[in-house]
Protein backbone atom coordinates (compact mmCIF):
# COMPACT_ATOMS: atom_id res chain seq x y z
CA UNK A 1 0.00 0.00 0.00
CA UNK A 2 1.43 3.15 -0.94
CA UNK A 3 0.82 6.11 1.53
CA UNK A 4 2.43 9.47 1.57
CA UNK A 5 5.65 10.47 3.65
CA UNK A 6 5.41 12.82 6.61
CA UNK A 7 5.99 16.42 6.20
CA UNK A 8 8.29 16.95 9.14
CA UNK A 9 6.81 18.54 12.11
CA UNK A 10 7.59 22.27 13.35
CA UNK A 11 10.19 23.14 15.34
CA UNK A 12 9.56 24.05 18.91
CA UNK A 13 5.91 22.89 18.54
CA UNK A 14 4.70 19.23 18.97
CA UNK A 15 5.26 16.93 16.65
CA UNK A 16 2.07 15.88 14.75
CA UNK A 17 1.64 13.18 11.84
CA UNK A 18 0.28 14.64 8.49
CA UNK A 19 0.73 12.02 6.06
CA UNK A 20 1.70 7.97 7.22
CA UNK A 21 4.88 6.54 6.56
CA UNK A 22 4.20 3.35 8.03
CA UNK A 23 2.16 0.28 6.83
CA UNK A 24 -0.60 -0.61 9.18
CA UNK A 25 -0.45 -4.64 9.43
CA UNK A 26 -4.38 -6.01 9.01
CA UNK A 27 -4.63 -8.98 11.44
CA UNK A 28 -8.20 -9.35 10.39
CA UNK A 29 -11.12 -7.77 8.16
CA UNK A 30 -14.90 -8.36 7.92
CA UNK A 31 -16.18 -7.40 4.44
CA UNK A 32 -19.92 -5.52 4.92
CA UNK A 33 -21.38 -8.24 2.67
CA UNK A 34 -21.23 -10.97 5.70
CA UNK A 35 -22.23 -8.73 8.26
CA UNK A 36 -25.91 -9.93 8.63
CA UNK A 37 -24.69 -13.69 8.76
CA UNK A 38 -22.37 -12.41 11.43
CA UNK A 39 -24.94 -10.82 13.56
CA UNK A 40 -26.82 -13.84 14.08
CA UNK A 41 -23.85 -15.72 15.11
CA UNK A 42 -22.71 -12.81 17.88
CA UNK A 43 -26.04 -13.23 19.41
CA UNK A 44 -26.14 -16.60 19.62
CA UNK A 45 -22.41 -17.04 20.99
CA UNK A 46 -23.07 -15.51 24.21
CA UNK A 47 -26.01 -14.70 26.40
CA UNK A 48 -24.15 -11.80 28.07
CA UNK A 49 -23.23 -10.57 24.40
CA UNK A 50 -27.38 -10.67 23.48
CA UNK A 51 -28.44 -9.02 26.15
CA UNK A 52 -25.77 -6.58 25.72
CA UNK A 53 -26.87 -5.45 22.52
CA UNK A 54 -30.27 -6.03 22.90
CA UNK A 55 -29.73 -2.96 25.25
CA UNK A 56 -27.74 -1.37 22.65
CA UNK A 57 -30.89 -1.43 20.40
CA UNK A 58 -32.97 -0.25 22.99
CA UNK A 59 -31.02 2.90 24.68
CA UNK A 60 -30.52 4.32 21.16
CA UNK A 61 -33.91 3.80 20.07
CA UNK A 62 -35.31 5.77 23.35
CA UNK A 63 -32.72 8.23 22.80
CA UNK A 64 -32.10 8.80 19.33
CA UNK A 65 -33.86 12.39 18.90
CA UNK A 66 -31.58 13.51 21.34
CA UNK A 67 -28.12 14.03 20.32
CA UNK A 68 -25.90 14.22 23.83
CA UNK A 69 -27.94 11.14 25.10
CA UNK A 70 -26.96 9.14 21.78
CA UNK A 71 -23.57 9.33 22.58
CA UNK A 72 -23.02 8.80 25.68
CA UNK A 73 -25.10 5.32 24.97
CA UNK A 74 -22.51 4.82 22.29
CA UNK A 75 -20.05 5.57 24.37
CA UNK A 76 -21.49 3.31 27.40
CA UNK A 77 -22.21 0.85 24.95
CA UNK A 78 -18.75 0.54 23.47
CA UNK A 79 -17.01 0.20 26.77
CA UNK A 80 -18.81 -2.19 28.03
CA UNK A 81 -18.83 -4.23 24.64
CA UNK A 82 -14.93 -3.99 24.47
CA UNK A 83 -13.55 -4.30 27.77
CA UNK A 84 -9.76 -3.96 26.92
CA UNK A 85 -10.56 -0.89 25.23
CA UNK A 86 -9.32 2.28 26.19
CA UNK A 87 -10.08 4.91 23.43
CA UNK A 88 -13.35 5.40 21.24
CA UNK A 89 -13.50 7.59 18.57
CA UNK A 90 -16.58 7.98 16.38
CA UNK A 91 -16.43 10.32 13.29
CA UNK A 92 -18.50 11.36 10.34
CA UNK A 93 -18.31 12.99 6.66
CA UNK A 94 -19.58 16.24 6.49
CA UNK A 95 -20.58 17.83 3.35
CA UNK A 96 -17.59 18.36 1.34
CA UNK A 97 -16.44 14.95 2.69
CA UNK A 98 -13.70 15.39 5.49
CA UNK A 99 -14.28 13.35 8.85
CA UNK A 100 -15.98 15.40 11.65
CA UNK A 101 -14.58 13.83 15.11
CA UNK A 102 -18.72 13.80 16.49
CA UNK A 103 -17.33 11.51 19.73
CA UNK A 104 -13.80 10.88 21.37
CA UNK A 105 -13.95 9.70 24.59
CA UNK A 106 -11.29 7.59 26.77
CA UNK A 107 -12.68 4.65 29.53
CA UNK A 108 -11.25 7.39 31.96
CA UNK A 109 -13.06 10.54 30.47
CA UNK A 110 -10.14 12.24 28.54
CA UNK A 111 -10.25 13.46 25.46
CA UNK A 112 -8.53 12.75 22.15
CA UNK A 113 -10.35 13.49 18.64
CA UNK A 114 -7.39 12.22 16.60
CA UNK A 115 -8.26 8.97 14.64
CA UNK A 116 -4.64 7.20 14.94
CA UNK A 117 -4.59 5.76 11.08
CA UNK A 118 -6.51 7.77 8.41
CA UNK A 119 -4.81 4.92 5.86
CA UNK A 120 -7.10 2.49 7.75
CA UNK A 121 -9.90 5.09 7.96
CA UNK A 122 -9.30 5.75 4.16
CA UNK A 123 -9.58 1.43 3.65
CA UNK A 124 -12.27 1.06 5.70
CA UNK A 125 -14.80 3.55 3.77
CA UNK A 126 -14.10 2.87 0.61
CA UNK A 127 -14.08 -0.87 1.43
CA UNK A 128 -17.00 -1.21 3.36
CA UNK A 129 -15.12 -3.74 6.40
CA UNK A 130 -14.70 -3.92 9.93
CA UNK A 131 -10.91 -4.00 10.28
CA UNK A 132 -8.09 -5.17 13.27
CA UNK A 133 -5.02 -3.58 13.07
CA UNK A 134 -1.80 -2.96 14.27
CA UNK A 135 0.82 -1.01 13.66
CA UNK A 136 3.67 -2.01 10.75
CA UNK A 137 7.19 -1.65 10.23
CA UNK A 138 9.23 1.69 9.55
CA UNK A 139 7.46 3.33 12.27
CA UNK A 140 9.23 6.04 13.96
CA UNK A 141 7.41 6.42 17.47
CA UNK A 142 8.48 9.97 18.22
CA UNK A 143 5.84 11.72 15.11
CA UNK A 144 2.83 10.56 16.75
CA UNK A 145 2.12 10.38 20.31
CA UNK A 146 -1.30 8.38 19.64
CA UNK A 147 0.22 5.97 17.47
CA UNK A 148 3.57 5.43 19.70
CA UNK A 149 0.96 3.95 22.27
CA UNK A 150 -0.85 2.17 20.11
CA UNK A 151 -0.99 -1.70 20.52
CA UNK A 152 -3.97 -2.69 18.27
CA UNK A 153 -7.21 -1.31 16.90
CA UNK A 154 -10.92 -1.72 15.51
CA UNK A 155 -12.62 0.25 12.99
CA UNK A 156 -15.60 -0.41 11.42
CA UNK A 157 -17.74 1.48 8.56
CA UNK A 158 -21.01 3.73 9.93
CA UNK A 159 -23.33 2.70 7.16
CA UNK A 160 -26.68 4.72 6.10
CA UNK A 161 -28.61 4.42 2.79
CA UNK A 162 -26.00 1.32 1.57
CA UNK A 163 -22.70 4.37 1.63
CA UNK A 164 -20.31 4.65 4.52
CA UNK A 165 -20.89 7.84 6.45
CA UNK A 166 -18.37 7.62 8.66
CA UNK A 167 -16.47 5.42 11.21
CA UNK A 168 -16.51 3.55 14.67
CA UNK A 169 -13.17 2.89 15.59
CA UNK A 170 -12.26 1.43 19.59
CA UNK A 171 -8.19 1.92 20.36
CA UNK A 172 -5.85 0.27 22.76
CA UNK A 173 -3.20 2.24 24.19
CA UNK A 174 -0.42 1.91 26.34
CA UNK A 175 -0.83 1.35 29.24
CA UNK A 176 -3.77 0.06 28.92
CA UNK A 177 -3.17 -4.02 28.54
CA UNK A 178 -4.35 -6.52 26.07
CA UNK A 179 -5.62 -6.98 22.56
CA UNK A 180 -8.37 -7.65 20.10
CA UNK A 181 -9.28 -10.36 18.47
CA UNK A 182 -11.30 -11.14 15.48
CA UNK A 183 -14.16 -12.32 17.24
CA UNK A 184 -14.04 -8.12 18.54
CA UNK A 185 -13.90 -7.51 15.07
CA UNK A 186 -17.30 -9.95 14.18
CA UNK A 187 -19.04 -7.49 17.25
CA UNK A 188 -17.73 -4.46 16.09
CA UNK A 189 -19.53 -4.76 13.19
CA UNK A 190 -22.53 -5.57 15.11
CA UNK A 191 -22.62 -2.56 17.31
CA UNK A 192 -21.64 -0.44 14.45
CA UNK A 193 -24.49 -1.07 12.33
CA UNK A 194 -27.21 -0.66 15.14
CA UNK A 195 -25.12 3.10 15.70
CA UNK A 196 -25.52 3.73 12.34
CA UNK A 197 -28.78 3.02 12.11
CA UNK A 198 -29.51 5.27 15.40
CA UNK A 199 -26.77 8.31 14.11
CA UNK A 200 -28.73 8.32 10.45
CA UNK A 201 -32.31 8.58 12.36
CA UNK A 202 -30.87 11.62 14.23
CA UNK A 203 -29.75 12.83 10.87
CA UNK A 204 -33.07 12.93 9.51
CA UNK A 205 -34.72 14.21 12.77
CA UNK A 206 -32.30 17.11 12.62
CA UNK A 207 -32.82 17.84 9.31
CA UNK A 208 -37.45 17.64 9.49
CA UNK A 209 -36.28 19.98 12.82
CA UNK A 210 -34.46 22.41 10.62
CA UNK A 211 -37.04 22.15 8.03
CA UNK A 212 -39.67 22.89 10.62
CA UNK A 213 -37.88 26.14 12.02
CA UNK A 214 -37.00 27.47 9.00
CA UNK A 215 -41.08 27.24 8.07
CA UNK A 216 -41.31 29.22 11.53
CA UNK A 217 -38.62 31.65 11.03
CA UNK A 218 -40.60 32.15 7.55
CA UNK A 219 -43.76 32.97 9.16
CA UNK A 220 -42.35 35.18 11.75
CA UNK A 221 -40.68 37.49 9.01
CA UNK A 222 -44.09 37.41 7.04
CA UNK A 223 -45.32 39.17 10.32
CA UNK A 224 -42.46 41.71 10.12
CA UNK A 225 -43.74 42.87 6.89
CA UNK A 226 -47.31 43.85 8.08
CA UNK A 227 -46.71 44.49 11.61
CA UNK A 228 -43.73 45.08 12.41
CA UNK A 229 -44.19 45.83 16.57
CA UNK A 230 -46.40 42.53 16.32
CA UNK A 231 -43.32 41.02 15.10
CA UNK A 232 -41.41 42.12 18.28
CA UNK A 233 -44.39 41.90 20.87
CA UNK A 234 -44.16 38.11 19.78
CA UNK A 235 -40.82 37.82 20.49
CA UNK A 236 -41.27 39.32 24.10
CA UNK A 237 -44.01 36.98 24.64
CA UNK A 238 -42.53 34.23 23.56
CA UNK A 239 -39.47 34.65 26.18
CA UNK A 240 -41.94 36.01 28.93
CA UNK A 241 -43.75 32.39 28.70
CA UNK A 242 -40.24 30.12 28.60
CA UNK A 243 -39.77 32.10 31.66
CA UNK A 244 -42.78 31.94 33.31
CA UNK A 245 -43.00 27.76 32.35
CA UNK A 246 -39.43 27.51 33.62
CA UNK A 247 -40.82 28.99 36.73
CA UNK A 248 -43.81 26.80 36.98
CA UNK A 249 -41.53 23.53 36.54
CA UNK A 250 -42.78 22.55 32.90
CA UNK A 251 -41.09 19.91 30.86
CA UNK A 252 -39.01 19.98 28.08
CA UNK A 253 -41.47 19.10 25.36
CA UNK A 254 -44.25 21.22 26.88
CA UNK A 255 -41.83 24.03 26.92
CA UNK A 256 -41.28 23.38 22.77
CA UNK A 257 -44.79 23.85 22.19
CA UNK A 258 -45.13 27.15 24.54
CA UNK A 259 -42.27 28.69 22.96
CA UNK A 260 -43.28 27.70 19.53
CA UNK A 261 -47.14 28.67 20.10
CA UNK A 262 -46.27 31.97 21.94
CA UNK A 263 -43.96 33.34 18.74
CA UNK A 264 -46.62 32.50 16.72
CA UNK A 265 -49.93 33.48 18.64
CA UNK A 266 -50.41 36.82 16.54
CA UNK A 267 -49.87 35.13 13.46
CA UNK A 268 -53.42 36.03 12.19
CA UNK A 269 -53.18 39.52 12.70
CA UNK A 270 -51.95 39.25 8.95
CA UNK A 271 -55.92 38.48 8.61
CA UNK A 272 -57.14 42.16 10.12
CA UNK A 273 -58.02 45.16 8.00
CA UNK A 274 -55.21 47.72 8.20
CA UNK A 275 -57.30 50.30 9.39
CA UNK A 276 -58.36 48.02 12.12
CA UNK A 277 -54.75 46.88 13.25
CA UNK A 278 -53.22 50.38 12.98
CA UNK A 279 -55.96 52.36 14.51
CA UNK A 280 -54.32 55.50 16.25
CA UNK A 281 -56.84 55.07 18.71
CA UNK A 282 -59.08 52.94 20.90
CA UNK A 283 -61.05 50.32 19.03
CA UNK A 284 -65.19 50.81 18.98
CA UNK A 285 -66.88 47.06 20.04
CA UNK A 286 -67.17 46.25 16.38
CA UNK A 287 -63.54 46.68 15.31
CA UNK A 288 -62.75 44.63 18.76
CA UNK A 289 -65.09 41.84 17.35
CA UNK A 290 -63.05 41.83 13.81
CA UNK A 291 -59.24 42.24 15.97
CA UNK A 292 -60.83 39.01 18.34
CA UNK A 293 -60.90 36.99 14.71
CA UNK A 294 -56.97 36.93 14.93
CA UNK A 295 -57.42 34.13 17.01
CA UNK A 296 -58.74 32.29 14.09
CA UNK A 297 -57.12 33.42 12.00
CA UNK A 298 -53.92 31.94 13.42
CA UNK A 299 -54.94 28.72 13.92
CA UNK A 300 -56.55 28.27 10.45
CA UNK A 301 -52.71 29.55 9.25
CA UNK A 302 -50.89 26.98 11.71
CA UNK A 303 -53.13 23.74 10.74
CA UNK A 304 -51.72 23.91 6.93
CA UNK A 305 -48.32 22.84 9.00
CA UNK A 306 -46.86 19.41 9.89
CA UNK A 307 -45.62 19.07 12.86
CA UNK A 308 -43.55 16.58 15.00
CA UNK A 309 -45.56 14.70 17.19
CA UNK A 310 -44.48 16.67 19.89
CA UNK A 311 -45.62 19.94 19.29
CA UNK A 312 -49.35 19.17 17.37
CA UNK A 313 -50.93 21.28 19.99
CA UNK A 314 -49.16 24.25 18.45
CA UNK A 315 -52.14 25.68 16.04
CA UNK A 316 -54.53 24.92 19.54
CA UNK A 317 -52.08 26.89 21.99
CA UNK A 318 -51.49 29.67 19.87
CA UNK A 319 -55.07 30.24 18.76
CA UNK A 320 -56.49 29.92 22.38
CA UNK A 321 -54.47 32.65 23.82
CA UNK A 322 -57.21 34.96 24.28
CA UNK A 323 -59.56 32.58 26.30
CA UNK A 324 -60.83 33.60 29.31
CA UNK A 325 -61.51 31.13 32.54
CA UNK A 326 -65.09 32.39 32.87
CA UNK A 327 -65.14 31.00 28.48
CA UNK A 328 -65.77 33.82 27.34
CA UNK A 329 -62.96 34.28 25.19
CA UNK A 330 -63.07 33.79 21.29
CA UNK A 331 -63.69 29.92 21.11
CA UNK A 332 -65.71 29.92 24.63
CA UNK A 333 -63.00 27.61 25.91
CA UNK A 334 -63.23 27.41 29.69
CA UNK A 335 -60.94 26.41 32.87
CA UNK A 336 -59.14 23.84 32.57
CA UNK A 337 -60.13 23.04 29.11
CA UNK A 338 -58.21 25.41 28.26
CA UNK A 339 -54.20 24.34 27.59
CA UNK A 340 -51.97 25.12 30.08
CA UNK A 341 -49.37 26.68 27.54
CA UNK A 342 -52.15 29.04 26.31
CA UNK A 343 -53.32 29.73 29.76
CA UNK A 344 -49.32 31.01 29.84
CA UNK A 345 -49.31 32.83 26.65
CA UNK A 346 -52.46 35.26 27.95
CA UNK A 347 -50.56 36.13 30.64
CA UNK A 348 -46.80 37.00 29.00
CA UNK A 349 -49.48 38.71 26.01
CA UNK A 350 -51.16 40.67 28.96
CA UNK A 351 -48.50 41.22 30.44
CA UNK A 352 -46.42 42.96 27.38
CA UNK A 353 -49.08 44.94 26.16
CA UNK A 354 -49.28 46.61 29.17
CA UNK A 355 -45.84 47.36 29.35
CA UNK A 356 -45.17 48.28 26.16
CA UNK A 357 -46.23 51.98 24.72
CA UNK A 358 -49.22 52.38 22.31
CA UNK A 359 -49.89 55.87 20.19
CA UNK A 360 -53.07 55.64 22.42
CA UNK A 361 -51.80 54.83 26.06
CA UNK A 362 -48.37 55.29 28.06
CA UNK A 363 -46.67 52.42 29.25
CA UNK A 364 -47.50 50.91 32.91
CA UNK A 365 -44.63 50.12 35.13
CA UNK A 366 -44.42 46.52 36.19
CA UNK A 367 -45.83 46.74 39.41
CA UNK A 368 -49.16 48.23 38.27
CA UNK A 369 -48.89 45.30 35.24
CA UNK A 370 -49.06 42.99 38.18
CA UNK A 371 -51.84 44.36 40.36
CA UNK A 372 -53.78 44.69 37.32
CA UNK A 373 -53.21 40.65 36.74
CA UNK A 374 -53.95 40.34 40.42
CA UNK A 375 -57.41 41.44 40.20
CA UNK A 376 -58.46 39.27 37.11
CA UNK A 377 -56.42 36.54 39.07
CA UNK A 378 -58.67 33.41 38.97
CA UNK A 379 -61.39 34.79 37.04
CA UNK A 380 -59.54 36.20 33.49
CA UNK A 381 -56.53 34.59 34.10
CA UNK A 382 -54.91 30.77 35.54
CA UNK A 383 -54.40 31.71 39.07
CA UNK A 384 -51.26 29.54 39.33
CA UNK A 385 -49.42 31.58 36.10
CA UNK A 386 -50.29 34.51 37.56
CA UNK A 387 -48.20 33.80 40.89
CA UNK A 388 -45.58 32.61 38.71
CA UNK A 389 -45.08 36.00 37.39
CA UNK A 390 -45.84 38.04 40.83
CA UNK A 391 -42.94 35.69 42.19
CA UNK A 392 -40.59 35.09 39.51
CA UNK A 393 -41.12 39.13 38.45
CA UNK A 394 -37.41 40.51 38.80
CA UNK A 395 -35.95 37.58 37.09
CA UNK A 396 -39.05 38.35 33.82
CA UNK A 397 -37.94 41.78 33.30
CA UNK A 398 -34.40 40.80 33.16
CA UNK A 399 -35.00 38.49 31.14
CA UNK A 400 -37.46 40.02 28.23
CA UNK A 401 -36.51 43.66 28.94
CA UNK A 402 -33.06 43.68 30.31
CA UNK A 403 -33.97 45.97 33.24
CA UNK A 404 -34.14 45.55 36.71
CA UNK A 405 -37.20 45.59 39.15
CA UNK A 406 -36.18 48.75 40.63
CA UNK A 407 -35.08 50.51 37.49
CA UNK A 408 -36.84 53.79 36.79
CA UNK A 409 -37.00 53.19 33.20
CA UNK A 410 -38.48 50.25 33.30
CA UNK A 411 -41.95 51.69 32.77
CA UNK A 412 -40.53 52.86 29.03
CA UNK A 413 -39.63 49.35 28.52
CA UNK A 414 -41.21 47.48 25.23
Amino acid sequence: MDTPAPKPPSEGGPRSVRGEAFEPTVLASRPLHEWSDVQGQVVRSDAGVAELLLGLVRETAASRNDEVRLFEVISEYAFRAFPNASHLVLATRTGDGALNTRLSRSRTGDVDSELPSRTIVSHVMTEGCAVLYALGQGFDPTQSMVLSRLETAICAPLMGNRQPFGVLQLDIRRPAKGRFTREDVDLLSVVASQVGLALEHLELHLQQRRAFQSTINALVHSLTLKDLESAEHSERVQAMSIGIGRHMGIGDEALEVLSVAALLHDLGKQGVRDEVLFKPDRLTPEEREEMSLHAAHTQNILDKIEYPQHLRDVPRVAAYHHEKLDGTGPFGIAGDDIPLAARIISVADVFDALMSPRVYKQPLPPFKVVEILMQGRGVDWDADVVDAVREGLPGLLELVYGVSADDEGVEKAA
